[in-house]
């Protein structure tokens, strides 16, 4: 491969050593056989993201060229350079990531003169470098990468170096045609991907009614979307199509006039207008033709004029919004288009606000989780003491009966417990020996700082700092911080020390060794009354046999 687009720069990608020169040429294409074909929507509709675009661009042009190596290069600014953001073919792995300087190689020429070049014997020309220092033969092709408003961004090259393969005028056509396809995809998805990260800046608006702001599940959200959609368009049916597995939608819901659920669309007559659908990307009209499987319609019916919208999910088609039955025939699908992508598009809102409030509860576990484990780190704690200790807890709250926010809010507790430690010296944290008087009361403050620290969290609720506050307290009141006793102390506090005890115990420190399991139990049987709620104890001990927990005993009792 020799380096039509220039000297090798030492940013990004750069690995400092001059590449070998392959030993053997790549197979010779048959001049008598034609070229493949060139197919440049399909690039446009292919391509997932804007860096997509060029992966594919440099895949088909190696594929119609016949070419060795083929290299997509956009323009970047300060210091102004060209960077190879895709290549396909001879070492194409070496080649991604690398930077040309202003006015080295053939790329810069087809660059700033904005035409395409066609060099049959790149070994005698000027402007080429080759990587190696010998110069190699072979042909080359470049164009510019043009947007749709007629700006140049960038290149698209092959070449034929170590090779053979003769390149021509209709390659150079096709690569032209090709970039074209390229320059109009990018755009288009730099446009989504613009419009995606607004959209996660901001409250959705101009949602289709105050209860699908409401909903949190997408079964709900897709009935009542078409449930609206029929009742404002008068047509007879509607329905909601997801993507499966197989690449062809997967019925979802369907609606039909009154409101009415559960009548199924089937799809294996109606699969060429979802290809239609998805292929476009766009709305199709639904003909008279087949007929619907499934529901309430018999299976020699015909399907009634409509049209067919994709839902997208940050720029992915993940299924189709189907209307049919429209009134006046296929001539009033035109009047109804608006409607129905604009329905489409509060549930694509809808939808993707579930998705996104999901995505941030698991991100905002995955932070707590973290934070409770760097804790960890701090005050020497056994590794892994977050998530043991959580993980009992979850077992003894549900054993208990707990359910829901409770356990939610029992887990984020024995995440954050200790928080309130940051604040404590690390002399005092991690001091080998005992505790001073002094020392010792200012390791207890641990508890109210990680209370009052959270306090200041929005998102965190009260029962979790209670957890912080109070897992120190102890039945008989000589707790600390606040000396609460029985009853008083808070149900998740109390299931939180207990088996924040049992892992300290059954965990091997520097000062001691690890207590089995059955000799730490029966030390929580001896403190229960004292330091331990007898009932969460007798759960505990239990939650290993078979027996179940005993009822708690009534409020206000010692």
């Amino acid at each position: 491969m020799f380096d039509h687009s220039g000297p090798r720069s030492r940013a990004a990608g750069s690995r400092g050593q001059e590449p070998v020169t392959p030993p053997l040429p790549l197979p010779l294409h048959d001049p008598a056989l034609p070229k493949p074909p060139l197919d440049p929507q399909a690039l446009v509709h292919l391509a997932q993201s804007s860096q997509d675009v060029f992966q594919r661009c440099v895949d088909t042009a190696l594929s119609i060229t016949c070419a060795t190596t083929a290299l997509a290069l956009l323009h970047r600014g300060g210091p102004e350079r060209l960077e190879v953001v895709a290549a396909a073919g001879n070492r194409a792995d070496e080649a991604v990531g690398r930077s040309v300087a202003r006015g080295i190689g053939l790329s810069w020429e087809v660059f700033g003169e904005q035409r395409a070049r066609l060099v049959p014997q790149v070994q005698f020309h000027p402007g080429a470098y080759h990587l190696g220092g010998t110069p190699l033969p072979g042909m080359y092709v470049g164009v510019p990468l043009v947007d749709p408003e007629g700006k140049v961004f960038g290149v698209l090259s092959a070449d034929t170096t170590h090779s053979r393969e003769t390149l021509g005028e209709e390659d150079l056509r096709a690569l032209g045609l090709l970039a074209q396809a390229a320059g109009v995809a990018y755009a288009r998805l730099l446009a989504l991907e613009d419009a995606c990260r607004s959209a996660r800046r901001f409250e959705r608006v101009a949602r289709l009614s105050a209860d699908l702001e409401c909903m949190t599940d997408p079964g709900q959200i897709a009935r009542h979307a078409l449930t609206a959609l029929v009742d404002v368009s008068g047509c007879t049916r509607a329905g909601m199509f997801e993507s499966g597995g197989d690449g062809f939608p997967q019925l979802n819901v369907a609606v039909d006039r009154g409101g009415e659920a559960g009548a199924s669309l089937g799809l294996d007559e109606v699969q060429e207008v979802l290809r239609a659908v998805l292929s476009s990307r766009g709305t199709v009209a639904v003909p008279d033709g087949p007929a619907l499987v499934g529901g309430r319609l018999p299976q020699t019916e015909a399907v009634p004029p409509g049209l067919a919208t994709p839902l997208r999910s940050q720029g992915d088609v993940v299924g189709v919004l189907v209307l049919l039955g429209l009134n006046g025939g296929p001539g009033a699908a035109e009047g109804l288009i608006s409607l129905l992508e604009l329905v489409a598009s509060h549930a694509e809102r809808a939808m993707e606000r579930v998705r996104g409030r999901e995505r941030e509860r698991v991100l905002r576990e995955a932070a707590l989780r973290s934070l409770g484990r760097v804790l960890e780190y701090r005050d020497d704690e056994t590794f892994g003491h977050t998530d043991r200790v959580t993980t009992l807890a979850l077992r003894l709250g549900e054993a208990l009966g707990l359910h829901g926010d409770d356990l939610r809010h029992l887990r984020w507790g024995a995440y954050l417990h200790d928080i309130g430690k940051v604040a404590v010296r690390d002399e005092i944290l991690r001091k080998g020996g005992p505790l001073t008087p002094e020392e010792r009361r200012v390791m207890q403050e641990h508890a109210v700082t990680g209370d009052t620290m959270l306090r200041d969290e929005d998102f965190v609720p009260r029962a979790v700092r209670e957890i912080v506050r109070h897992h120190h307290e102890r039945w008989d009141g000589t707790g600390y911080p606040d000396r609460l006793a029985g009853n008083a102390i808070p149900l998740l506090a109390r299931i939180f020390s207990v088996v924040d005890v049992y892992d300290a115990l059954t965990s091997e420190r520097p000062y001691k060794r690890a207590w089995t399991p059955e000799a730490a139990c029966a030390e929580l049987v001896r403190c229960a009354g004292q330091q331990f709620d007898p009932w969460v104890v007798q759960a505990f001990t239990a939650l290993d046999g078979t027996g179940a927990p005993a009822a708690p005993p009534e409020a206000g009792t010692t």
